[in-house]
């Protein structure tokens, strides 16, 4: 019989990845969404549902994911993958009882007598480390919580550790450092430069505004990363690890990278908030609408966190070490298949802005 996994925020970017790769390895797999369209990627979860009948999805309303029981008693999952950390983010004027929190899921586990036969991975958050500037980070430091809207995401994390310790059941933590793909939300930066200067060479937009152009980040593609999460649970102990690329690039690293696949060469002039990315050159028919000298790069001093995590270095080597886990997309390869999705996606804008 095939193994049985139950994903949760399956309609995100790590989950509709992660169902796409258990469905390829043969397992039944159920997910759950929320009852909020706003949080929904229904195109991505919908082709599933189309395509696979090993592939079934739950509605959940906030009631029903405060007691996740009667599902774990329908399905008795083999893996559960619990994917939304947005609890410790969200408040309750957004959506109330956002995700479902390690502390419900393992009482869940326990409450139908899984908790020697269900193995439990919970997606932590690298914020959970708070100010990091300059410190190497291996797989385990002391957490620093910056501020209260983490509470939710330490908890959790400590509360696997201890269902783990205190009643010998199989409960991990993956603590996922930024990872990217054409199915990131457009409030992070990386989606928001690429949307934005496929936009500029389309002429929906003039001008790129960023926040701080040297933030470092580790940047690595949310396939990748799934496959971790599965590997995961795959050992014969659960134990926590670090999913991260060990390579850092700035934010201009970036810009530079998606301006170059779509044609832009950039040279920056000026420095801090009076920094500018203005075109050099132009290589390629794509941004043809444009012309050297233009500015399409500006720093806006609303988008500079007061508390930037400018300098962080991490040490994934447990995870090569113990699971022979290496990232097999490159962020050039990253970027340019995000390039390319939202280059499609501005054409196809910009072709019904000019024909209505």
């Amino acid at each position: 019989m095939s193994k049985v996994a139950l994903i949760t925020n399956i309609s995100g970017q790590d989950g509709s990845y992660l169902a796409e790769l258990l469905l390829k390895k043969g397992y039944t797999v159920h997910g759950i969404i929320p009852h909020n369209p706003v949080l929904n990627n229904k195109s991505v979860s919908d082709d599933l549902h189309a395509g696979h009948p090993e592939f079934h999805i739950h509605h959940f309303d906030h009631t029903e994911i405060s007691n996740p029981g009667r599902l774990l008693a329908l399905i008795r999952p083999d893996e559960i993958y619990n994917l939304d950390i947005t609890s410790g983010t969200v408040t309750h004027a957004t959506l109330p009882g956002a995700g479902i929190s390690a502390l419900r899921m393992l009482e869940a586990i326990r409450s139908q007598g899984l908790e020697h036969t269900t193995r439990y991975y919970h997606a932590s958050s690298s914020a959970l480390y708070g100010l990091v500037n300059g410190m190497s980070i291996n797989d385990m430091v002391t957490l620093n919580v910056p501020s209260a809207n983490r509470v939710a995401q330490i908890s959790d994390f400590w509360t696997a550790v201890n269902y783990r310790e205190t009643f010998g059941m199989f409960a991990c933590n993956g603590i996922l450092f930024n990872h990217e793909s054409p199915r990131r939300s457009e409030s992070f930066v990386t989606r928001k430069i690429t949307r934005g200067l496929a936009n500029i060479t389309q002429g929906l937009e003039k001008c790129l505004y960023l926040g701080n152009l040297n933030a470092l980040r580790d940047w690595g593609h949310a396939r990748d990363y799934v496959k971790m999460q599965w590997l995961m649970l795959q050992q014969e102990k659960p134990e926590d690890f670090v999913i991260a690329t060990g390579i850092q690039f700035t934010v201009r690293q970036f810009v530079t990278f998606a301006a170059l696949e779509l044609g832009i060469k950039l040279r920056f002039v000026g420095k801090g908030i009076e920094e500018k990315g203005v075109i050099a050159a132009i290589i390629s028919p794509v941004a043809a609408a444009l012309k050297v000298g233009d500015v399409i790069v500006e720093v806006d001093p609303r988008y500079i966190r007061p508390a930037e995590v400018s300098k962080a270095s991490v040490n994934p080597s447990k995870a090569r070490r113990q699971l022979g886990w290496a990232p097999e997309t490159s962020l050039q390869d990253l970027v340019i298949e995000m390039v390319q999705a939202d280059l499609a996606f501005a054409k196809k804008a910009a072709r019904l802005k000019l024909y209505g």
